[in-house]
């Protein structure tokens, strides 16, 4: 399955940042007539005016029905929505540009502002760009240790969004619970690792000392909380009324897919096994969580069966963690050397990829493909045909955040 990722523009010259499986990387422009997601990346769109017929009804940037700062022009002529254009450029920092002439240990500083949620993923992302750029090696522990807590911010993060999608279909007593757990993990996240989003523990080829004991002290907490999880899970299950919201709402196609090119719980909803963990060598015969119905329900279940999955490969992992301490010793001098680099991580909504130029220890070149990008385009293709009453799960339901979009 052929992924755009981003087109790459300096000067008068134009690469296409691609994942076609086995290869990630640039290729001529010439491709571009194999990706449908061109036109929308190009900002070749169609007109965003309304139709004679149709009222443009705005929620946004400021309101209180909204999580982050974004603009929905939502067209349509009474109950049903027929169009959707989302404006998120309210939350655009220009972080690829702040970047520009920063150091490498600068850059994964602003790497980790991005998106709060996919804090830990992007670190690791970044990190792991930088780390080929130099042939850095980082020792079988820290590669252990990024995997716990790439699985750790996926758990919370999934909890959280299962408790907005929650809440918007009206499971105001699911959503309190759920939120309580979601708090629970970032409190202990704060008081272990000092940071409730998992910040300033990830380094270019070394991470935090943390011990042993206190990451099994943390991960027994973890276990209690995806337990308390699992009964509430099993609970929503039984209510047809929950169900029924989720059920048929915010449908996706495979020609959707083609168009838009998203990833994550969204693709798994729809069977497509597109999950880069299953390249990770000290996973043993991952297997992603799949379901078939492409619609909210099925994204919800995708998350909550991997909440039960990164469990499971927290508790493995940790079993062939040693205790010792990482030398971190990692030198990056400023010889002045042209490098590039790629590489990418899988975070909970998808998979972020980083594409770096550097000149010495100075950045002289970012482009980041985040998962929200394409899942922007995926809720506005989903909105259309729904109704009003279906607006606010059908969004939640894809996990995108609007920073992580903007960058």
């Amino acid at each position: 399955m052929k992924r755009l990722l981003g087109i790459i523009k300096k000067e008068d010259s134009e690469q296409l940042f691609v994942n076609s499986g086995s290869f990630v990387g640039l290729v001529d422009n010439s491709q571009s007539k194999e990706f449908k997601a061109y036109k929308w990346q190009k900002e070749l769109f169609e007109s965003k005016e309304p139709k004679d017929e149709l009222f443009n009804f705005r929620l946004g940037p400021s309101s209180g029905a909204l999580l982050e700062s974004v603009t929905f022009n939502i067209f349509t002529y009474g109950e049903r929505i027929k169009e959707v254009y989302i404006d998120n450029s309210y939350k655009s920092r220009s972080i690829e540009k702040l970047m520009i002439k920063k150091d490498v240990f600068e850059g994964l500083r602003l790497a980790e502002q991005i998106c709060a949620s996919f804090a830990f993923s992007h670190s690791c992302a970044y990190s792991k760009a930088i780390e080929n750029a130099f042939n850095i090696q980082p020792s079988y522990k820290t590669k252990i240790m990024r995997l716990i807590f790439i699985e750790i911010e996926r758990i919370f993060n999934h909890i959280y969004v299962i408790s907005r999608l929650a809440n918007a279909a009206a499971q105001k007593v699911l959503a309190n619970h759920l939120i309580y757990l979601f708090d629970e993990i970032l409190e202990n996240n704060k008081y272990l690792f000092k940071n409730r989003f998992l910040k300033n523990i990830n380094s270019i080829g070394t991470i935090k000392y943390i011990s042993l004991d206190q990451l099994k002290i943390f991960v027994n907490k973890l276990e209690n909380i995806v337990n308390e999880f699992e009964k509430l899970y099993k609970f929503s299950l039984k209510s047809e009324n929950y169900l029924d919201r989720l059920h048929n709402t915010g449908l996706l196609t495979t020609d959707d897919f083609e168009e838009f090119n998203f990833d994550g719980p969204a693709v798994k909803a729809m069977n497509f096994p597109l999950d880069t963990r299953s390249f990770e060598d000290l996973f043993d015969d991952f297997k992603p969580i799949l379901e078939e119905g492409s619609d909210a329900l099925s994204r919800m279940i995708v998350r909550a069966k991997e909440i039960f999955q990164s469990m499971a490969l927290i508790k493995k992992l940790l079993i062939n963690l040693q205790e010792n301490n990482d030398e971190n010793n990692i030198r990056i001098d400023d010889d002045q050397q042209k490098r590039n680099a790629i590489a990418f991580t899988e975070s909970p909504s998808g998979t972020i990829y980083y594409y770096i130029e550097l000149v010495g220890n100075k950045i002289d070149y970012v482009y980041i493909a985040t998962p929200s990008i394409f899942l922007i385009k995926a809720i506005e293709k989903a909105l259309r045909g729904q109704i009003f009453t279906d607006f606010t799960f059908a969004v939640e339901s894809f996990g995108a955040f609007f920073s992580d979009a903007a960058k």
